[in-house]
């Protein structure tokens, strides 16, 4: 009887284990991320930035000419970004 429980129990998890392996792939013709999802993604992605880095500074972890040349960095990125975004018609300000 414990053998058979054993067995059981072995296959369940051989199975839990090899199931990502064993299911389907995405299919080839996945919606592929646009590039204003890029542009957006990237926008959040600056604008955290920046007010990471301001708490950073304000919390004392930064010297300011570290926090100016940082923050002037992002900012051109930012700019950047932004450029693109009016470029591609799809302004978004918040």
């Amino acid at each position: 009887m414990s053998l058979l429980v054993a067995s059981i129990l072995f296959i369940a998890a051989a199975l839990y284990v090899a199931y990502p392996l064993l299911a389907e792939s995405r299919p080839a013709n996945v919606e592929e991320e646009t590039e204003l999802d890029r542009l957006l993604t990237e926008k959040d992605e600056v604008v955290s930035s920046l007010k990471d880095l301001e708490m950073d500074f304000r919390m004392g972890k930064l010297s300011a000419g570290d926090y100016s040349q940082l923050k002037l960095d992002l900012e051109r990125r930012a700019a950047l970004v932004f450029q693109k975004l009016e470029q591609s018609g799809q302004v978004v300000w918040d």
